[in-house]
């Protein structure tokens, strides 16, 4: 046995240190990268520091973009009419693996990717975002009946 025993207070002290503390920022940034949840450490403890925050968010788009693919797949599969369709012209599971294959390499590729240059402490921008932002920023501006 050891002579040092765990002590909880003294852990939770120290992980509120690291997470609201200024060490390790690239780290943090590359964090933000982690599938799904990976963002929230870093959006919400490192808020001050610029390529956390920067990272974060770009974290966050690229998980909105992969839900959106989930939903198409989920809709072009589940949605009565569309999925007969694509049944009947034998293209239903040919087209929603293939979204769903190239939904799921795009997150593991970009999300190796920015980590990366995260972790190098760059603010480094995704291939395609700025992009696919104005288009997705163009078709919500025509939804809403504004100029933007």
């Amino acid at each position: 046995m050891s002579d040092q025993r765990f002590n909880t207070r003294e852990f939770l002290e120290e992980t509120k240190r690291l997470l609201e503390g200024e060490e390790y920022p690239n780290l943090f940034a590359a964090i933000s990268y982690i599938p799904f949840l990976g963002w929230v450490i870093p959006w919400f403890f490192r808020q001050k520091q610029e390529i956390c925050k920067f990272h974060a968010l770009q974290a966050i788009k690229l998980n909105l973009g992969f839900v959106f693919l989930y939903l198409v797949v989920w809709f072009l599969r589940e949605f009565p009419i569309l999925s007969t369709i694509l049944k009947w012209i034998h293209a239903n599971p040919v087209v929603t693996d293939f979204i769903s294959y190239v939904a799921w390499l795009s997150l593991l590729g970009y999300g190796i990717l920015g980590a990366l240059q995260a972790y190098q402490g760059k603010l480094f921008v995704l291939p395609l975002f700025p992009e696919i932002e104005n288009e997705v920023r163009k078709i919500l501006s025509k939804i809403r009946g504004t100029k933007g």
